[in-house]
């Protein structure tokens, strides 16, 4: 059956951190006060994580750190300073969404075990392949994957650890700009506002937009961007079977209750399940009544294992949590929280009169020996056993409790009871110490022999560079549109327009002779659209120079499919610090400088091969889970731009449903446009300039197309026409 399966638990604190080890959690998973995706977590500071990373230790238990933010460049010049602690006190281990941070710390902390978030998404094997090649050891893949995709995730020799409880994001994770566009706070920063748990109205294509405050049948507002939680516990056979490595609990953000319940009870079921042979297992009801009882949103659902989406695991009227029972979090606490465990320790006591006081302790593989005093001849009683044990064991505030404890006496003796006591103290104390160095030594030689690379570089202009223009388009129509224009850099067209427009297809052939034609691949690429990648291939070979990806697996399935053409990279792949540009930069062609930072962190990245976002309708989300199929029905077939939800103010946000690739794309009901500062983006180093079209009819692309060839030509542009647009952050960058 092989190595166990690990039961990986949250904690938000360092109560919950003890709740979690008490109730049988393998590793725990937790944030420092920087850099991770629960900015709002109590989370550790320095000494008490290293505390957490000693304690577990001790119960031959893991800890792991949540660095799965992306990293400004500023920022990853704080991480030496900020990590290192960490690193020297033994971590065991540390999640990271950022390619850039990814190298770093592969570089600097070479004993470091590096395991991928489910923040980058990945989503298929080759994808796998690659980050085992950077150095990765361990992948925890999109939540959106069956049981199937992740065995053949599992056969690339990476360990895979999987979510099996509690919250569930409508996105694809590290795949969300909602509530960074409308709040300013990025998902990507651990700062998410939870858009998806607002109320909206769906419309689908066809239908009249419904009254303010009600939707189609006249009833109130629904929720139906809210996942219904997730609890996967009859799955456990199963998901050991497929060789998952680690089974995660979400919930940084919960009482110290729920982390020591969810995991006493997984820890539970996991090991009746190996008794059992994975032959099943039968929860008890009073168990699953637990479950229900901690933090529940609505309805609980089995997740994405065995369903690609559905409305099922969609809660349409009660988004927020279930308050969690008293009694039943009394009774957690009292048994897992309140009282931490002890480690066992075998003791050796030897008196001799005349001699000093010597207590061994035997832990694991330390063996530690104190003196102190003088043993004295007793005067009148002598001393016995009982007397002496019952002192030493009294362990108080240590960490550690005698197993057993053996006692040698020679003679009458007469021992202080300070005496005993300091005894106790000097012995445990160097104990402690000793643990607490056994890595360290071989840590801090491994920081000396690595040469440190200075990060910081000053902001680079280069005002001699003009621009390219670089069109993207998803319509029949926009695409048309473009093909009539001269002066065009780079045509990005939808992967789907090459294959099933044959027509438009001989018009891009030709255009191809003054303009470069580039393949926009999937947002997502999964299993299912590996035979449309086969023939979207075979089909623009002879008049495509490159393929714009949107995720690491396009990436990787282009290089071990021997891909020979040029690579750009779009919105979701990011690159925010200097590291990550290092990382791609024999990989691609271009790359989207980020959305999410602004003007002054640009010009820190400056590059010869950046793309400027500067027109186009952000992708907010990007989701495996399908608005129409959750009201009405699934659709089957093409793509459309039709159907939409509109928020609490009356917004309107189109939504894209792309059932070539089973997923949805939520729209901005607004346009980015940074025309008003192409001034200032000018002097920046760049490759191009991008305007997307998405939503746009023809007649709406026209304008804007047309003014951007007035700059490119050097001329005054006029965008009176457009009333509303956003800019982004492009002044504030994203918190």
């Amino acid at each position: 059956m092989g190595k166990k399966v690990e039961l990986l638990a949250p904690a938000g604190n360092y109560e919950s951190f003890l709740g979690a080890i008490n109730a049988g959690a393998d590793a725990v998973y937790l944030g420092g006060v920087k850099f991770g995706a629960r900015a709002f977590a109590d989370n550790f500071d320095e000494e008490t994580l290293k505390r957490a990373i000693y304690y577990a230790h001790l119960f031959d238990r893991k800890v792991y750190l949540t660095l799965n933010t992306l990293m400004k460049q500023t920022e990853l010049e704080e991480i030496e300073e900020f990590f290192t602690p960490f690193y020297l006190a033994g971590l065991d281990g540390v999640i990271v969404q950022d390619l850039g941070l990814l190298q770093y710390l592969r570089e600097r902390f070479p004993l470091l075990e590096l395991h991928i978030s489910t923040q980058m998404a990945v989503t298929g094997p080759y994808g796998v392949r690659m980050l085992k090649e950077a150095g990765a050891c361990r992948v925890v893949p999109a939540r959106e994957l069956s049981l199937e995709e992740i065995r053949l995730l599992k056969k690339e020799g990476l360990e895979i650890e999987t979510f099996i409880h509690g919250a569930m994001c409508y996105s694809y994770s590290g795949q969300c700009f909602f509530s960074s566009v409308l709040g300013g706070r990025s998902g990507n920063r651990g700062k998410c506002a939870q858009s998806c748990r607002l109320p909206y109205k769906v419309t689908l294509k066809g239908e009249k937009k419904a009254e303010k405050g009600k939707n189609k049948s006249g009833g109130k507002e629904e929720y139906p961007l809210s996942l219904k939680d997730m609890c996967s516990i009859d799955l456990l056979p199963q998901l050991i079977e497929a060789g998952i490595d680690s089974f995660k609990i979400e919930g940084r953000m919960k009482r110290p209750e729920y982390a020591a319940g969810v995991t006493s009870i997984y820890r539970k079921y996991i090991d009746l399940a190996y008794k059992n042979k994975l032959k099943g297992i039968t929860i008890e009801p009073k168990d699953r009544e637990t479950l229900t009882s901690l933090y529940i949103r609505s309805e609980l659902q089995d997740g994405y294992y065995h369903r690609h989406n559905g409305k099922e695991m969609v809660t349409l009227d009660k988004p927020s949590y279930s308050p969690i029972k008293e009694e039943v979090a009394k009774e957690i606490y009292d048994t897992y929280v309140k009282t931490p465990k002890k480690a066992g320790v075998k003791g050796f006591v030897f008196l001799k009169t005349g001699s000093p006081a010597m207590l061994q302790l035997e832990f694991k593989d330390q063996y530690i020996t104190v003196e102190e005093g003088m043993v004295e001849p007793a005067s009148k009683r002598p001393m016995e056993k009982a007397e002496i044990e019952k002192q030493l064991k009294k362990t108080g505030n240590t960490d550690f409790e005698f197993l057993d404890l053996s006692i040698e006496m020679e003679g009458n003796i007469f021992v202080p009871i300070k005496a005993l006591n300091e005894l106790r103290r000097k012995a445990f104390a160097q104990l402690e110490e000793a643990l607490k160095m056994q890595s360290y030594e071989e840590r801090k030689n491994s920081l000396q022999l690595m040469p440190k690379t200075p990060l910081k570089e000053k902001e680079v202009l280069d005002i001699q560079q003009k621009k390219e223009l670089f069109i993207s388009v998803d319509s029949k129509e926009q695409c048309e549109l473009a093909l009539t224009y001269e002066n065009i850099g780079r045509l990005y067209v939808a992967g789907e327009l090459i294959l099933e427009e044959e027509r438009l297809r001989e018009k891009l052939k030709k255009k191809g002779r003054d303009c470069e034609i580039w393949v926009k691949m999937p947002l997502i690429l999964r299993k299912d659209s590996y035979s449309y990648l086969e023939q979207l291939l075979k089909l623009s070979s002879s008049f495509v120079t490159g393929m714009l990806i949107s995720n690491l697996e396009s990436y990787a399935y282009l290089k071990y499919h021997h891909y020979e053409g040029k690579i750009a990279l779009n919105h979701h792949v990011y690159l925010w610090n200097k590291k990550a540009i290092e990382f791609w930069s024999p990989l691609a062609d271009s790359y989207l400088a980020p959305m999410e930072c602004n003007i002054h962190e640009w010009r820190r990245l400056s590059n010869p091969d950046f793309e400027y976002y500067c027109y186009g309708k952000i992708p907010m989300m990007v989701t495996a889970n399908c608005i129409r199929l959750t009201k009405e029905s699934c659709r089957g077939y093409g793509v459309s731009f039709e159907d939409r939800i509109t928020d609490r103010y009356d917004t309107d946000f189109r939504v894209q449903t792309n059932c070539h690739h089973c997923y949805n794309v939520i729209y901005n009901s607004v346009p980015l446009s940074l025309h008003q500062y192409v001034e200032q983006i000018g002097p920046l180093k760049g490759k191009g300039i991008r305007l997307e079209f998405t939503t746009e009819t023809a007649g709406e692309m026209k304008p804007v197309l047309e003014q951007y060839l007035r700059f490119r030509e050097g001329q005054e542009m006029d965008f009176s026409f457009l009333k509303e647009y956003t800019t982004g952050h492009f002044k504030k960058g994203a918190l």
